[in-house]
């Protein structure tokens, strides 16, 4: 018992100790928290389950971090903002999360007898490239994908996307200058909205902005307690569903993982139109610090027996990522989107807003930064929904 309180401790607050050193030291930073959260976990299972610590229990409370840590993120989305968008901008992440769509579909039917669980991948990975990670983990718990999965899934997606951000940030604007229209300023773009740039780039610049000090974070209860509220409405409507199996109680919840991710991204999207709840701050870093926690324990419940299915993951992730990359610039073409546009929008769907500011800095372009974050933040909202909803698309499709 002792062990697992000590477990439940380090799943609290190890985050905010990692973030800390992460801000301190620029290799640790360049991993990622969310990677190096995932490592520490496993590294301290083995102690852990050594010392009969409860890995079940942090198994089932993962999936309470999730569900609460995504629509804190979704809280500060402003999206009645996005009218502001230019149109190339918008019709460029449209292209981006069509792309991706044809990309993880395509991938599917490719690897399905090659690559165990081949069907949650694409959905995740749908999720991941219209939003970020918080939208694998979340369409991931919704799907049933396990742990294991999971965790080999975010291991590829490091490779993958470090070897694609450094071609973001390196050779890619000279080729894609030669083959796409130039940047035009857009005189209406929404960066002439100072409290919101001011508000977004604070958030998503990378700097101390994912993990508060504990006092700050008992200072958001309040909106940790809403979006718990909107996880109790979702379990509260899965109780009141029948069950499939005879299960009564909370056993019933278990059936309906999809359901209770769909309530509480719809929750968050919702709750975000109130203002007063939008411009709370720390919504984001606090629904930040639950995909932390979570992490940690997705490193804790990993079974290392499954770790050489982690290259065939790579590949059929490398394939969707650049499969969508690339479709993504053929459709820019046809369209004539500028390629600053296009990268932007390209680093909006596939790593999410905390990638805007460097590839925008990259291109020497600070107009497109809000832009780009509010491109990035509309794929938070609409990930999970694309993602669960291609994967039982192609559950019915792939018979």
């Amino acid at each position: 018992m002792l062990v697992t309180v000590l477990m439940f401790l380090v799943i609290l607050f190890l985050p905010r100790l990692i973030v800390v050193a992460a801000d301190k030291a620029p290799f640790l930073n360049t991993l990622g928290s969310v990677f190096l959260c995932y490592l520490a976990g496993l590294l301290l299972s083995f102690p852990f389950k050594a010392g009969g610590a409860d890995i079940t229990l942090a198994s089932d409370f993962s999936s309470v971090l999730v569900c609460v840590g995504m629509p804190l993120i979704l809280f500060s989305a402003d999206l009645p903002a996005l009218k502001k968008l230019a149109r190339p901008m918008l019709i460029s992440f449209g292209l981006g999360t069509a792309a991706v769509i044809v990309a993880a579909a395509g991938s599917y039917f490719l690897f399905r007898n090659l690559v165990p669980d081949a069907l949650n991948i694409s959905g995740m990975l749908v999720g991941t490239y219209t939003g970020g990670t918080p939208n694998m983990f979340a369409i991931g718990s919704a799907l049933g994908a396990g742990s294991d999965r999971i965790a080999l899934l975010q291991t590829a997606d490091m490779i993958g996307g470090g070897s694609y951000f450094l071609l973001l940030i390196s050779v890619l604007p000279r080729l894609l200058k030669k083959v796409l229209p130039e940047y035009k300023p857009v005189s209406n773009q929404p960066a002439e909205d100072p409290e919101l740039a001011a508000r977004y780039t604070g958030e998503f610049s990378g700097h101390k902005q994912s993990v508060k000090p504990l006092r700050a974070f008992l200072s958001r209860l309040g909106l940790v307690g809403l979006a718990v509220a909107c996880f109790a409405v979702a379990a509260g409507i899965c109780l009141l569903l029948p069950s499939q199996y005879g299960n009564t109680g909370l056993a019933k919840l278990g059936e309906y993982t999809v359901v209770i991710m769909l309530v509480v991204t719809t929750g968050g999207v919702a709750l975000s139109f109130v203002k007063k709840v939008r411009y709370a701050p720390g919504s984001y870093s606090t629904g930040q610090y639950f995909i932390l926690m979570f992490s940690v324990v997705m490193g804790l419940c990993f079974d290392l027996s499954v770790i050489g299915g982690v290259v065939t993951i790579l590949v059929m992730l490398l394939t969707i990522q650049y499969g969508t990359v690339l479709l993504h610039l053929l459709l820019g073409r046809l369209w004539k989107i500028d390629y600053h546009t296009l990268m932007i929008t390209s680093t909006a769907g596939v790593f999410g807003p905390a990638f805007i500011i460097p590839v925008a800095k990259a291109l020497r372009n600070d107009e497109i930064i809000l832009p780009g974050i509010l491109c990035g933040i509309l794929g938070y909202v609409i990930g999970n929904y694309l993602g669960i909803g291609v994967a039982n698309l192609l559950r019915l499709a792939g018979g």
